[in-house]
């Protein structure tokens, strides 16, 4: 009787279990999959035009025509950095030539890139935002004194004129203050004179400290003749932007500033156990050009 009763109990077991199986295959063949997709659109065609800028020499307006674009990255051609923008961007090119501009498009479905060549015919007319540039007198200027023994410092029909004995340890400068603006791209020259001087400097900043009497002034040395490092020492006479060996400030003259601001431009000069040398060290014609706004 035990052995009967255990056949019939696994012939139970056997099919309880091969109806399970059944039922959950039959229920997994009732699934199916999600036949839906989605599209993420269509590729973008950057496409944009450039036009001049009415009434304001020198700036050109670009302008996507490319649809369903949600980000434009431009470069400009002039050397600058892509950057992000909107479907139209302005453009200013202070110098004549041949700008390759580039869009690069991006879109839900990809991104694309064109490029087309705006040429720029003169260059833009600048104004000089320093006063009295000419530094044949003082007015606009003030005189800074750095500490110790002040360079003798002389407005002259020549333009301002830094001197001292041989053997002397002198510092001193003028500055002024001038407002700036964001983003716009000055720039700067200034003709140095120099009858050849020892262990001389002339340094011209641009710093957002204001100068304080009897402290020397440090902040953002951009151009600078000193004969430490090799420039000044003979006879010459230019740009200090191309004279320049001493300062961090571009090979252009070129800059720009974040903000609407307040900048202090000094032009410092002096010796340590040195001279300026015969009749000393004349600047004049200093120039902070911007385009017309």
């Amino acid at each position: 009787m035990r052995l009967a009763f255990l056949s019939i109990f696994n012939r139970l077991v056997a099919g309880v279990s091969l109806a399970l199986l059944v039922t959950a295959a039959a229920s997994l063949s009732g699934c199916s999959p999600d036949n839906k997709s989605e599209s993420l659109g269509a590729l973008p065609t950057a496409t944009f035009t450039v036009t001049p800028l009415s009434g304001k020499a020198n700036y050109y307006v670009a302008s996507a025509t490319t649809a369903g674009v949600f980000q434009y990255y431009w470069n400009k051609g002039d050397g600058s950095a892509s950057a992000v923008g909107g479907p139209n961007d302005t453009i200013f090119y202070p110098v004549a030539g041949n700008y390759r501009v580039t869009l690069l498009a991006f879109g839900h479905g990809g991104y694309d890139s064109t490029t087309q060549i705006v040429q720029v015919d003169s260059n833009a007319p600048q104004v000089n935002v320093l006063v009295n540039p000419s530094l044949t007198t003082d007015s606009g200027w003030t005189t800074l004194n750095t500490g110790g023994t002040i360079t003798t410092i002389t407005f002259t029909p020549q333009g301002l004129n830094f001197s001292n004995a041989a053997g002397s340890n002198t510092n001193g400068g003028v500055y002024q203050a001038v407002s700036v603006k964001a983003g716009v791209v000055y720039t700067f020259s200034a003709t140095v004179t120099t009858p050849g001087s020892t262990d001389t400097w002339v340094e011209f900043y641009f710093g957002k400290t204001v100068p304080k009497q009897g402290s020397d002034y440090t902040d953002n040395k951009l151009w600078s003749l000193n004969t430490y490092s090799g420039c000044g020492g003979g006879p010459e006479t230019g740009n200090i932007v191309m004279l320049n060996c001493a300062g961090s400030g571009s090979s252009t003259g070129q800059m720009t500033f974040p903000q609407d601001e307040t900048i202090y431009f000094v032009i410092k000069s002096g010796s340590y156990l040195g001279t300026e040398g015969p009749g000393g060290v004349y600047v004049a014609n200093v120039v902070l050009d911007m385009p017309p706004q």
